[in-house]
Formats: structure tokens, C-alpha cells, sequence
């Protein structure tokens, strides 16, 4: 699989001269990059989509074990403190780009699939930045970041290679998308891309499989001249489409019949499959010598939707935090996170340092050589490398976690406070929900982590550096310390901050981690100075574009029934490469689908939103008024000026 991915040529890999030269021009940049690069650190991000809090037993849970992440977990540093935004193409362009999304405009909703939006082209991405290093960086998974053009395609943004999809989703077997967009009906295609060639021989493998041996390929195949950035962006733990929303092997399933609820269980198969490709991972890199020299960060991209009021609910679970993805409380926010490197100066160790995802651009280009200063001073990301790999207080006392001009929806923390206003989907997923887990769970074993090929690996790793492996006693003190307790509820009801409830929530989450007791009415001036931040920050907001869906144009019928950039030419552009016969979706029904693991509302689909349909906007209620100072005004996210949209579903999440 990694071979034609290796050869570094835009179309994966042709034959005959084309190959020749695409070798050629790989050996020749390659050479380049290793004159240029110094000893500079393998650096892996592994992100897992849409996992929950409570999701991964290092942080307290019996029900599903993470063996593997554990190990990393029990023997790096847990984030106890980590910040996402509320839905993946955010959190995406956060990360790579180091800014807040609304100073890139990407702060809302999701990308859809026939949504000509992107992430704008004028700010350097991460692995962009790591080939200025030397860096041979990689993608493999989820993209979501936009490709309506060839330019906005991940080999075009840094990528010399790219194993994945381009839409928020797709089945797990099949790498199908289907849509449903009022005023034109269902459209369905295959999305699954080998650089820029149509990967039709990987159809009916399990996609977590998929990118664990691309990730591996390459680790076995890597030139230790120069440096690694690899970028596994997994579609794990993401539901697929409607009937079929989550998907993983029987025998895994089967591993877990103390579970009750069926769709919880097959979920925790698909968490299982992957722990097991983080093992994959480090089991990899330690057999080729490369973890003495290696970063490894793995993170939810946001909390897990757990309930069926999301259009692509999975059963994960946020507990004990309040609310789920989409929403700016902690169970949508606070995203679980770990990092691993013998390049930190103490560890095992539980972080409750402040972080966010827009950190880490500049926190791994300073672990990677370079330096900050060369970086744009205007990036919201804050250098944490030293920080974090002496445990030193966080260089960050604030974080944004969002603002969103259309549903008026925006939250700020200020060291441990913390200020909501607004609501996401009308407070629909604002409560306290999902599992913590049963006294049939059998008891966490702590010898499976050891044991784990994650474990083994570390082991090995130890043998040689000297830095000994946690053991259980270990193990059991810094998961008590990870583990999130709500401390006591002082309040009737939890606080609603929705617009004509003229409310807003505010919370010491450092004694209140589970947002029971809002503080608004006993600490008003603390309430008001972080709305002055929130308005500040207004200030400087890149609206959302105004990008009417075009799923006639964008409908992959035009492009042999795989899902393509449509901006580029017509349907003929070589780009696109037709479906064998046996295997094209059909055009006018969806494929065949496999028994759902137990009945579930089926979602509404890749909704558009209302305004991208020509539906009149919603009007507002309540909101705020900015009348006399800034600071005591209404934030300005409820100004009426804002495009006045209203707010879509996220149904490509």
C-alpha cells in the first residue's frame, strides 16, 4: 500500500517514465531536505475522530480498555487540560494552522460535501512548515479541510504523500459518503484517495486497517536521513452514513458482550480497533530504532456526540463532563489528549496545564529546530515545547474557545474561569449524558498495558535509554489523578445561556469541572471582564463565507461516482478516474447497506444550510444589544449585522 505512496508522485504512482521521474524527483528532494536538516525528532500526531472523555481507560473508565494509549499515557504526559474546538474542520484547521478559526473564517459548521469552502490559502500549514525543516511528511486519513480545487488538496498543502478521504466521513467498508440536499436529492461516491489517484483497490477493507498499515508501510519504509511528520487523522471513531452508522469486525464486538447496549458496544469495538493501531504505530517505530528520537501526540479531535439529536450520534461518552460535541462545554471542548517523547524531562506525569490545539504548530516547530521567531507573529498559538517538556507552568493563561457569528454561540477561559454564552443545535445537547460504565466491566487490568505491543515497545525502548516503564503502582497513582470528579452541586439547575434566556454561564472549572454552578450573579465583575475578552476578540472575527452548495456540480455521478474537486475543469479532467463496473455506486439509490449494529434514528444526512438552499434566515431572539461600553454589552456575536444567517445542521462532521 505504501508503495505507490512513497514514490511521492501526485497521481500514486504511474509506470514506466513517469514512475522513473517520480523516483527521481523523490531521491532529489530527499537529499535536499537531509542537507538541510540537522537532528531534528520524528514527529507523529494520531488523532482519533469524535472519541469521547470517558472513552479511554486511563482516565478512570473499566469499560472500554485502551491498552495501548495507555501505555503512552502511563509513561508521557496525560493533558488533563487540552482544548479542541466543538467540530472537526475547526479543530482541523486550528491545528495546522495555529490560529483560532475565526481568524481564518472557519469557526462554524463542518464542510459538506458539495460545499465549495476551504481553508484559506494564505496561511502556511504545519506539515508546510515541517518540510521548511526537512521533514518527509505524510497524510493519512481524514482531510475535511476543503477540495473543491486541486490547490486546496493536502498534497498541495504540505503533504508529499496522502492516504485518505476528503469529505467528514465515510463508511467503513465501502469509503462511501452519501448526501441528501433539498432541491436536488440524494447523492452518493467513493472518497478514498491515494495521493491524488482514486484508491478503488482498498473498497471493502475496514479503514482503520487501512491507514494503521499505510502508517506502518511508511515507518518500515522511512530514509532515517531525514526526519518524519506523520499526520494519521483516523476516521475512528466517526459514525458512517445513516443505516450503517457504526461498523467494526464481529470478533471484536464480540469482546465486549458486557455491554449492554449494542451500539455502545460496537463502538467500543471501533475505540478497540483504535488502541490497537496506536500499538501498530509504536510497535513500528520502536522495531526500526526511531522512537529514541520521537514525538508522539495523540488527541481527540472533540467530544464525542453521544445522543441521537446529532445527526451522526456514536454512543462515545464525554462523563462526567456536561454536554457533547457541537456544544463549547467541557464534554464538547476539552478534548483527551496525550504526549510521549523521550525528549520530556520528567515524566510519567498528569498536565493540568493549559493547552490549546492551536499550540501545538508552534510547540512542534520549536521541538523540530526551528525557529519561533521565524514563525508569523500573529498566529494564536502559544510555544509550549518548553513547558511541556521541563513541566513548567503553561506560557497560556486564556484561551478562546470559540466564537460563532451565525448561532451566536461563544465561550471564553480566563485561567480557571470560564464564560458561555449562547447555545449550539438550541440546547439540544447541553446535558449531562452518556456512559460511565457498569459493575459488570471487568476490573481494569494493568498488566494488559505492559503486555500491549505499545507496552513491549516501551520496554525495549527502556532497556536501552534507561528511563524505567510505569509499573502498576505507578500506573494506579497517576490514573486516580487523571480521573475528572465533579465535586458538589450547589445550584438548582444547571445554567441555560440560551439568547432569550438573557443568560450567561459562568464557572470556576478548576473546582467545577462538570459546569454544575454557575458563578455569574455571586462574581459579576469576573463576568464582565470575560466578556470584554469576548468582545475584543469579536472584534477581529473573519466572518463565515457565504458559499451556496452546489451538489449539482459537486455530484460525483459527473466524476465516474467518486466524490472530486469539481472547480477544475470538466468531468473529464484526468483527475478523476471512473469506477470499475462491478463496483460504481448506483446513481439513483444508495448502496447497499449493512444491518446496523441495533436500531438507531437515522440521521438527516449531509444537510446544507438554510441558507445555502435559498431559505429565508431565522430571525433572531433576544441577543445582544451593544448599547453604552463595550465590556457591558451583549457580546457581539448576536449582532444582527453578522450575515444574519441561520444556523445549518452538521451533517459532514
Amino acid at each position: 500500500m505504501a508503495g505507490n505512496s512513497l514514490r511521492g508522485g501526485v497521481d500514486g504512482g504511474g509506470g514506466g517514465v513517469l514512475e522513473a521521474a517520480a523516483l527521481l524527483l523523490a531521491s532529489l528532494l530527499l537529499a535536499a531536505r537531509g542537507a538541510h536538516a540537522a537532528y531534528r525528532p520524528n514527529i507523529i500526531i494520531i488523532i482519533g475522530d469524535d472519541l469521547g472523555w470517558n472513552d479511554l481507560s486511563f482516565h478512570g473508565s473499566d469499560e472500554i480498555p485502551t491498552p495501548n494509549i495507555d501505555a503512552l499515557a502511563y509513561n508521557g504526559a496525560i493533558l488533563n487540560q487540552h482544548y479542541v474546538q466543538p467540530v472537526c474542520t475547526p479543530s482541523r484547521a486550528a491545528l495546522l494552522t495555529g490560529m483560532y478559526p475565526i481568524h481564518t473564517g472557519m469557526q462554524g459548521l463542518p464542510i459538506l460535501g458539495a460545499e465549495p469552502r476551504a481553508l484559506p490559502l494564505g496561511t502556511t500549514l504545519l506539515p508546510e512548515y515541517m518540510q521548511q525543516l526537512g521533514y518527509v511528511t505524510h497524510g493519512i486519513g481524514k482531510w475535511h479541510l476543503g477540495f473543491h480545487r486541486k490547490e486546496y488538496l493536502p498534497t498541495r498543502r504540505g503533504f508529499d504523500t496522502f492516504l485518505g478521504y476528503y469529505n467528514g466521513l465515510v463508511s467503513y467498508y465501502d469509503h462511501i459518503l452519501d448526501a441528501t440536499y433539498p432541491g436536488y436529492g440524494y447523492v452518493s461516491g467513493y472518497d478514498m484517495r491515494r495521493n491524488e489517484s482514486v484508491a478503488w483497490d482498498l473498497q471493502g477493507r475496514y479503514a482503520t486497517d487501512i491507514f494503521t498499515e499505510e502508517a506502518v508501510d511508511i515507518i518500515r519504509a522511512h530514509d532515517q536521513r531525514v526526519p518524519l511528520f506523520m499526520y494519521l487523522s483516523h476516521l475512528a471513531v466517526h459514525a458512517g452514513n445513516a443505516g450503517k452508522l457504526l461498523e467494526a469486525p464481529q470478533e471484536e464486538v464480540d469482546k465486549f458482550r458486557h455491554i449492554a447496549d449494542p451500539n455502545r458496544r460496537t463502538y467500543a469495538a471501533m475505540v478497540s480497533k483504535l488502541d490497537q493501531s496506536v500499538g501498530s504505530v509504536v510497535a513500528a517505530l520502536q522495531a526500526r530504532g526511531m522512537l529514541e528520537s520521537s514525538i508522539i501526540l495523540f488527541m481527540s479531535d472533540n467530544g464525542a456526540p453521544t445522543t441521537a439529536d446529532d445527526p451522526y450520534p456514536n454512543w462515545g461518552s464525554n462523563a462526567p463532563h456536561r454536554g457533547e460535541k457541537s456544544t463549547l462545554w467541557e464534554g464538547g471542548v476539552k478534548g483527551a489528549a496525550v504526549l510521549w517523547s523521550p525528549l520530556l524531562n520528567r515524566r510519567p506525569r498528569v498536565s493540568f496545564e493549559l493547552i490549546h490545539v492551536t499550540d501545538w504548530l508552534p510547540t512542534l516547530y520549536n521541538a523540530a529546530g526551528g525557529r519561533p521567531y521565524d514563525l508569523p507573529p500573529d498566529l494564536d498559538g502559544v510555544d509550549q515545547w518548553t513547558s511541556l517538556a521541563n513541566d513548567l507552568p503553561s506560557r497560556r493563561s486564556e484561551i478562546l474557545i470559540n466564537i460563532d457569528e451565525r448561532s451566536r454561540n461563544a465561550a471564553v477561559r480566563q485561567n480557571n474561569w470560564k464564560l458561555v454564552i449562547g447555545q449550539a443545535e438550541g440546547g439540544k445537547l447541553d446535558g449531562y449524558v452518556g456512559s460511565t460504565g457498569s459493575r459488570t466491566d471487568p476490573p481494569f487490568n494493568y498488566s494488559s498495558v505492559l503486555s500491549s505491543p505499545a507496552g513491549r515497545a516501551l520496554t525495549q525502548h527502556a532497556a536501552r535509554s534507561g528511563w524505567p516503564v510505569s509499573r502498576e503502582y505507578a500506573m494506579a497513582g497517576l490514573r486516580a489523578r487523571a480521573l475528572v470528579r465533579c465535586g458538589p452541586t450547589l445550584v438548582a439547575k444547571p445554567c441555560n445561556p440560551a439568547p432569550d434566556a438573557d443568560k450567561q454561564c459562568l464557572y470556576d472549572v478548576q473546582n467545577d469541572p462538570c459546569e454544575k454552578n454557575n458563578l455569574a450573579d455571586i462574581y459579576p465583575t469576573v463576568a464582565r471582564a470575560l466578556k470584554r475578552t469576548l468582545v475584543r476578540y469579536r472584534a477581529g472575527l473573519v466572518p463565515q463565507p457565504n458559499t451556496p452548495l452546489e451538489p449539482a456540480l459537486a455530484d460525483p455521478k459527473r466524476f465516474g461516482g467518486v466524490w472530486s474537486p469539481w472547480h477544475d475543469g470538466p468531468a473529464s479532467d484526468a483527475l478523476q478516474e471512473e469506477a470499475p463496473a462491478t463496483e460504481q455506486p448506483a446513481e439513483d439509490k444508495p448502496p447497499a447497506a449493512a444491518p446496523a449494529p441495533a436500531p438507531a434514528p437515522a440521521p438527516a444526512g449531509d444537510k446544507p444550510s438554510a441558507a445555502a438552499t435559498g431559505k429565508p434566515p431565522k430571525p433572531s431572539k433576544g441577543g445582544g444589544k451593544e448599547g453604552g461600553k463595550a465590556a457591558d454589552a451583549e457580546l457581539a456575536v448576536a449582532a444582527a449585522g453578522d450575515d444574519g444567517e441561520s444556523t445549518s445542521t452538521d451533517g459532514s462532521s
